[in-house]
C-alpha cells in the first residue's frame, strides 16, 4: 500500500531488488514483448523501473508505455546484463539517485518544468532539494544581503551545508548560508541577467504533474489511514501541502498545532488562516521553552524537539499524516512511507521537492507563510540551532 514501487522485468530480478531497496517491489512477469505487459497497476504509484544493460531496447518501450499513464517515473539502466547479476551497492545507489531525479529534474521552456530528464544539468544528489524564489521581499533581501540580482520564479537548488545554486534560468550565482559561518558569495556571474518568471504561469504549465502527484498522495492517504486522522501542522509549507491533501482525501481531518513560546512571526495567524480556508478543525497544544532552565538548544541537545513531541502526543490522533520529505535529511530519507512512533504515521509528500510543495499550495488558492516571501527555506522557531545568519537577518525586519 505504498506510493513508490521498484519494478524489474523478471521475478528473479525483482527478488534481487527486494534485498536492496526500501519500498514495494514488482515485476513485469518476465515479459520480453511490451504488448504482453500490464502497466495499469502503476497508475497511482511512482514506478522506478530497473533494467540490465542487455534490456535497453525493452526499457525504451516501457518508457513509451508508462508515459501514457503517468509523467512521474524513472528508468534505471544498471551496468550488468541483468538486475539479478548486479551488486547490491550499485542497485541501492541507483535507487537513491533515481528518487533524487524525481525532484531535481527540470527543463526550461519559458518557465521551469518538472521533468524526468535532467535537461537543465542540475547535479543530482539524494541530499539536495530545490525551491523557487517567490516574493518581492525574497528578491530584495538577496540583493541587500548578497549583492546578487535575482527575479521571482528563479530556481534555487539547495545542496549540502546550505549552499545554494541559483538558476535564472542559467546558473547565475552560488551562495553559502552555512550555519556558524559568515554568509558568502562563491560565484556571481554579473553578465547574466535574471529572467522574471510568472509563478502562476509556471503552475499552469506544471498542472498535470502536480495533479498526478495529488492523485498518488490522496490515494495513499485513503488506503493507509486507520481511525481518526490529524496533520501535525506547523504553518510550514510541507505541513500546509499535507493538510490540503488530507482534507481532499478524507473530508474530515484535524490540524494539530503545537504552539511554542518562541514561535516565528505570523505563524499562529497563518495556521488559523489556513484552517479557516480549508474548513479544518484546529487542535492546539501549547509548549513553553524554558531557556533559563535548559539553555539555548544546540544540535547536540535538542530538548526543544522532545517538548514539542510531548505537546503533539497530548492532541495526537490514531493516524498522523506527516509532511516529512526525503530531501530534508538522511534520517527522513531512510524512513519508510509508514512508521509507528507517536502513533501510526504516514508520509504522503515523501518524494516531493520544495518546488512542488510551493506550487501545489498556490495552485490550491492559498498563500504561503509570510516568511517564505522574504527568503526562508524552512520554518522552525526563533531559537532553533538550525537558523543561519541569513534567516536571522530576515527576522530582524520583524522585531
Amino acid at each position: 500500500m505504498t506510493m513508490l514501487v521498484a519494478v524489474a522485468r523478471a521475478k528473479k530480478d525483482a527478488k534481487a531488488l527486494r534485498h536492496a531497496v526500501n519500498c514495494d517491489v514488482a515485476s513485469l512477469g518476465g515479459v520480453r514483448r511490451i504488448e504482453d505487459a500490464d502497466f495499469s497497476s502503476f497508475a497511482k504509484k511512482i514506478p522506478i523501473f530497473f533494467f540490465g544493460r542487455d534490456e535497453i531496447e525493452l526499457a525504451s518501450e516501457v518508457e513509451a508505455e508508462i508515459r501514457k499513464i503517468t509523467p512521474i517515473y524513472q528508468i534505471v539502466i544498471l551496468s550488468k546484463k541483468a538486475v539479478r547479476n548486479t551488486r547490491m551497492e550499485e542497485i541501492r545507489e541507483a535507487f537513491e539517485t533515481a528518487k533524487a531525479k524525481l525532484r531535481l529534474s527540470f527543463k526550461f521552456e519559458d518557465v521551469f518544468l518538472f521533468s524526468n530528464k535532467n535537461e537543465l544539468g542540475v547535479e543530482i544528489h539524494p541530499d539536495y532539494d530545490a525551491y523557487f524564489v517567490i516574493g518581492e521581499g525574497f528578491v530584495k533581501n538577496t540583493k541587500r544581503v548578497f549583492g546578487v540580482d535575482i527575479e521571482e520564479g528563479n530556481l534555487i537548488v539547495r545542496k549540502l551545508f546550505n549552499e545554494e545554486w541559483i538558476y535564472t534560468p542559467k546558473l547565475k550565482a552560488v551562495i553559502s548560508k552555512k550555519i556558524g559561518e559568515p554568509l558568502n558569495v562563491k560565484l556571481h556571474r554579473k553578465d547574466i541577467q535574471p529572467k522574471r518568471i510568472n509563478v502562476y504561469k509556471m503552475i499552469e504549465k506544471n498542472r498535470s504533474w502536480l495533479e498526478k502527484l495529488e492523485e498518488i498522495s490522496v490515494d495513499f492517504i485513503r488506503r493507509n489511514v486507520d481511525g481518526d486522522a490529524g496533520v501535525p501542522f506547523s504553518g510550514g509549507k510541507d505541513s500546509t501541502a499535507t493538510l490540503i491533501l488530507a482534507k481532499k482525501a478524507l473530508g474530515e481531518v484535524k490540524a494539530l498545532y503545537v504552539k511554542v513560546s518562541h514561535e516565528m512571526p505570523y505563524t499562529e495567524e497563518y495556521v488559523e488562516y489556513v484552517c479557516e480556508r480549508l474548513d479544518v478543525e484546529l487542535a492546539k497544544s501549547e509548549v513553553r521553552f524554558d531557556v533559563e532552565k535548559f539553555g539555548m538548544p544546540t544540535h547536540g541537545n535538542r530538548w526543544c524537539t522532545k517538548l514539542k513531541m510531548e505537546g503533539l502526543q497530548r492532541i495526537a490522533t490514531q493516524t498522523l499524516i506527516v509532511g516529512d520529505r526525503e530531501a530534508e535529511s538522511r534520517i527522513r530519507r531512510e524512513r519508510s512511507e509508514i512508521e509507528y512512533r507517536v502513533a501510526k504515521e504516514i508520509f504522503p509528500i515523501k518524494y516531493w521537492s520544495g518546488c512542488m510543495v510551493q506550487l501545489y499550495i498556490l495552485m490550491n488558492g492559498l498563500k504561503l507563510h509570510p516568511l517564505y516571501y522574504e527568503g526562508f527555506y524552512r520554518l522552525g522557531c526563533t531559537i532553533c540551532p538550525s537558523l543561519s545568519d541569513w534567516e536571522k537577518i530576515i527576522l530582524e525586519q520583524f522585531r
